[in-house]
């Protein structure tokens, strides 16, 4: 693994990188813990209107 790394070049191994970056923020993304959003009801709804 260690001889892997030295055959890449920088800009491979920092593209790689970036990808790898990139997957885990989407992979938080959607993993994510959504917080239930409160309802507004008819009648605050016309009270906002």
């Amino acid at each position: 693994m260690a001889d892997a790394n030295k055959t890449t070049s920088i800009a491979q191994r920092k593209l790689a990188a970036e990808a790898e970056a990139v997957l885990d923020q989407m992979y938080a993304y959607f993993t994510r813990e959504e917080r239930p959003r409160p309802v507004m009801s008819e009648l605050d709804a016309r009270r906002a209107a």
